[in-house]
């Protein structure tokens, strides 16, 4: 029998910066309710298929648009915070976790396809889109998105 793998010495090194008051105000001003500091949500976004574990974000921004994102990567920049996208939370690696601090753009609501060109094998999403639901809807183009990260991965986040 296996004993449990001792995983420390891959654990990413921690080292939280502080979230400014002011940064958590300014995004809650332009954001309303795209803008969460719920405990619950912010541990769903500060968490992945990884092995580490580590403090969510500071706070959550559901961008609709790129100027959503626009917005809260200058506010966010203002303050020197770190930004970490997020779209299903299927990482493997860690990729999504807030090991400097900092706050999770959520852009599971972009998820359209902007436009499909099977002439030159191109298409333009939104970073929110799955693998499944681009698949699906290219598919009657002759056309599939071959990569397979695992589990339904968006192509942004």
């Amino acid at each position: 029998m296996n004993a449990p793998a001792d995983h420390d010495h891959l654990a990413p090194a921690v080292q939280l910066r502080e979230v400014p008051d002011a940064l958590i105000g300014a995004l809650q001003t332009r954001f309303g309710t795209q803008c969460s500091t719920a405990l619950a949500v912010r541990e769903q976004h500060g968490r992945d298929e990884s092995i580490f574990d580590v403090p969510p974000p500071a706070a959550v921004v559901f961008a609709e648009s790129t100027q959503d994102v626009a917005d809260a990567v200058t506010l966010a920049a203002r303050h020197k915070v770190p930004v970490i996208p997020f779209g299903v939370g299927s990482s493997l690696e860690g990729h999504l976790l807030a090991i400097q601090g900092g706050i999770s753009i959520d852009v599971s609501r972009m998820n359209q396809i902007l436009s499909v060109n099977a002439e030159d094998l191109t298409v333009t999403v939104q970073p929110g889109i799955t693998r499944k639901a681009l698949n699906e809807a290219v598919k009657h183009e002759g056309l599939f998105f071959p990569i397979d990260p695992g589990a339904d991965a968006s192509i942004g986040g």
